[in-house]
């Protein structure tokens, strides 16, 4: 008797865990996806992707076009602004072989850690989690969940979404006041984006050693800068390797550094850490 309960207990947990028919559906989408995937997240099958990662990449590729007519339109020799490299794994670069690894299911939700191999220039691998959400009946990819050591940001999602960080366009040059003084007290005026952002939208956040502030983040669309944002001041950083930048001035400067998956902000003349943020 209690041989057949255990092997019942065996039997269901297999069956609610790793359901060899759940995981073949769940492969042939990302399958399906990374086969045909070249790198631009422009080109991607949006039918293999959920609603609300589909509605994302629409708004980000009509905010390129967008952006492309306004600087037309006054003939400007300034790049328009764009999303560049893959946004659908760690690696800016892309990949150029991926394998499937183990999978994790959870009702209508699935996650399912993935292998990515890029040898255009030396042999690189690192792993990205997919996620997958059942959308009437079919599974989609609803994020990438970056796990690589040169990823800059979060997550896919993430990417698009500090893309479409809403941008208060100014012709002239503008300093913080002004910025504040146009948009309202909600803004602030990003050197990067030439423009005033709200800070507080930025996805990419790091908090104060003592707990009690954050510092918000912002990259150029190139990625070889980028910008933090605290109560006080802001900074502009140059990209010094893969994943790190530093002011230009010693003096009063600070480094933005990533190391196992977390990212430090720290003054430059004594190395000291003055906020830092887990990627997760």
């Amino acid at each position: 008797m209690k041989l057949k309960i255990l092997l019942s207990l065996i039997v269901t947990a297999l069956l609610f865990s790793c359901n060899p028919f759940k995981n073949n559906e769940i492969n042939k989408v990302i399958n399906a996806f990374y086969v045909k995937h070249k790198g631009p997240f422009e080109d991607v099958d949006k039918k293999l992707l959920s609603a609300s990662l589909s509605a994302l990449v629409d708004k980000a590729i009509a905010e390129e076009v967008k952006s492309a007519k306004e600087l037309k339109a006054i003939r400007s020799t300034d790049k328009p602004a764009m999303i560049e490299g893959d946004i659908f794994t760690s690696l800016s670069e892309s990949f150029t072989s991926y394998e499937i690894g183990k999978t994790k299911i959870n009702d209508n939700r699935a996650a399912v850690m993935v292998e990515f191999t890029n040898n255009k220039l030396g042999l690189e691998t690192w792993k990205d989690e997919i996620e997958l959400i059942k959308e009437n009946g079919e599974w989609k990819i609803d994020n990438v969940r970056y796990k690589g050591e040169r990823a800059v940001g979060k997550s896919t999602k993430d990417v698009l979404a500090q893309f479409l960080t809403p941008i208060t366009l100014v012709r002239t040059d503008a300093d913080d006041q002004r910025c504040r003084l146009s948009a309202g007290s909600q803004y602030q005026w990003s050197n990067i984006k030439k423009g005033c952002i709200r800070v507080f939208e930025l996805p990419f956040k790091l908090r104060s050693m003592d707990r009690t502030s954050i510092a918000s983040v912002i990259f150029s669309d190139d990625q070889k800068k980028a910008e933090v944002f605290t109560q006080k001041t802001s900074w502009v950083l140059n990209k010094k390797s893969l994943t790190a930048y530093e002011t230009e001035a010693v003096e009063g400067g600070v480094f933005l550094e990533k190391r196992n998956n977390v990212w430090r902000l720290g003054e430059l003349k004594d190395g000291k850490t003055i906020y830092s943020g887990n990627m997760e």
